[in-house]
């Protein structure tokens, strides 16, 4: 198995985050290694427990989609997993337009 892959059992365990901030850089498609088009944005998220900081918001399918339709300036809040893909990225399940 891949080092850096994870096992299903490990994704069941992995918890829900919930995050607010401001998209810093717009939402953009690209192609993932498997060939899927997914969606990349930026936000400079705010937690309770230290500064804010850039995070990437990750969307697939529906929420792709989703995540195009908000612009750079927008606050946003999302719901999903993290996952570390050579940087800590919001894999998003559910996005709430603040703004």
């Amino acid at each position: 198995m891949n080092p850096g892959a994870t096992s299903p059992s490990e994704n069941a365990e992995q918890s829900v985050t919930t995050l607010s901030g401001v998209i810093t850089k717009s939402p953009s498609r690209i192609k993932n290694t498997a060939g899927r088009t997914i969606v990349k944005a930026t936000i400079l998220a705010e937690s309770k427990k230290r500064s804010a900081y850039p995070l990437t918001l990750v969307g697939f399918d529906i929420m792709a989609l989703e995540l195009m339709a908000h612009l750079r300036g927008e606050r946003l809040m999302v719901t999903g997993r993290m996952e570390w893909n050579g940087g800590y990225s919001l894999i998003a399940d559910h996005i709430v337009s603040m703004s």
